[in-house]
């Protein structure tokens, strides 16, 4: 496309002396561009040809101006690009509300679904998707242990059995080292520090339970899950028991209950922390047991224990004293029951025992004049 230049009866050709169109200048890089125009500029610099006045100037140039555009910045005055943008975007997000609007609707759900399937078919004789869909983990977890799935062998009952006649008890523990040589083991340990730092092991008493049980809007609208007490309250309610031995003034009583409710088991968790010992592999339940007991203060203690029940199938359970002293006995389980004789073990206050449930049975009663427990369930299969 031939620029005139008109001063003085002489013309220029500015555009397409080296064989160069608007299309040739469109497509090179913006650096070649500029050289060229440049090169342009100086060689009517030269001759003479630029023109004076500003509005000469403004016609001269809109035509260079314009053959240097992109292609979209030509058509309509340089809106068409904002305007092809602009419907682009209008119809994506148009197809991703149809395809909301299917997967939200039961027959878009089921048509999209019923597609997925044929697909899958389709694919079959190419790809075989079964070994994967077959498959329970896509990714290895490296702390699985395929040997924690299998049954409990005699020969494990009596090597636990022989080889530690008493529970372990240790402090400032690893907790690699409890996964690996104890709860992998089914091994039982004492933690001595495993409770010394949390607040309820300074505020948990019957007196501070009865209140926040009786004053907490969580803990009194909320059921609790797997209530005992020695006394078969009919209420289900440890406020209202709690309440009852302060009134009567009972001094021989025992009650335990699980915080299944998850609001309710958050207020619980409010003050005690994850124990320290426990590896990062093993995932602690939601729920949560409260553990409270009292005998006579010179009397002599009752032969019944209060097992605690109701674990959900998890492998490992940790109860924590807080207040007093527990006796806790061990029970083996299934087939170690002919081997094993129980641990017997006491727990005093900040202590901590870990308890493998795949092998043994956690039963406990007071052995001092009130005692106070908090436990709770993990897995790390």
């Amino acid at each position: 496309m031939p620029v005139m230049l008109a001063e003085g009866g002489r013309e220029a050709v500015m555009v397409g002396r080296r064989g160069r169109n608007c299309a040739g200048l469109r497509s090179l890089p913006f650096s070649r561009k500029l050289s060229y125009f440049d090169g342009e500029f100086e060689r009517l610099y030269r001759r003479r040809l630029l023109p004076v006045s500003e509005s000469e100037w403004c016609r001269v140039m809109e035509p260079l101006l314009r053959c240097g555009a992109p292609p979209s910045e030509n058509r309509g005055g340089g809106g068409g690009g904002g305007g092809g943008r602009a419907r682009f975007a209008f119809a994506a997000g148009l197809l991703l509300l149809l395809g909301c609007l299917l997967l939200c609707s039961r027959p878009g759900a089921r048509f999209l679904s019923f597609c997925g399937r044929a697909l899958l078919i389709q694919l079959l004789p190419y790809w075989d998707w079964t070994l994967y869909s077959n498959t329970d983990c896509l990714i290895r977890n490296p702390y699985y242990f395929e040997r924690g799935l299998e049954s409990l062998q005699l020969t494990d009952c009596i090597t636990i059995c022989q080889r530690y006649p008493t529970v372990e008890s240790l402090r400032r523990v690893d907790p690699k080292v409890v996964l690996q040589n104890y709860l992998r083991q089914n091994m039982p340990l004492i933690i001595m520090d495993g409770a010394e730092e949390w607040v309820a092991q300074r505020e948990f008493n019957v007196r501070f339970l009865t209140q926040l049980y009786s004053g907490h809007p969580v803990l009194q609208n909320t059921k609790v899950c797997s209530y005992w007490d020695s006394h078969h309250s009919l209420e289900n309610s440890p406020g209202a028991f709690l309440e009852k031995i302060n009134r009567k003034g009972l001094a021989q009583w025992a009650i335990q209950w699980k915080n299944c409710n998850k609001a309710a088991a958050k207020v619980i968790r409010a003050f005690y922390q994850r124990p320290y010992f426990l590896p990062p592999v093993v995932e602690l339940a939601e729920s949560n047991w409260l553990l409270m007991a009292s005998r006579e203060e010179n009397g002599g203690i009752e032969d019944t224990f209060v097992k605690v029940r109701d674990h959900d199938g998890d492998l490992l359970m940790w109860i924590a004293q807080l207040q007093g002293v527990f006796e806790v006995q061990l029970l083996p389980k299934d087939i170690c029951a002919s081997t094993c004789t129980h641990y017997t073990l006491q727990l005093s206050p900040g202590e901590t025992v870990a308890v493998p449930l795949q092998m043994w049975e956690v039963q406990y009663r007071p052995f001092s004049s009130n005692a106070v427990g908090l436990a709770a369930t993990g897995n790390w299969l």
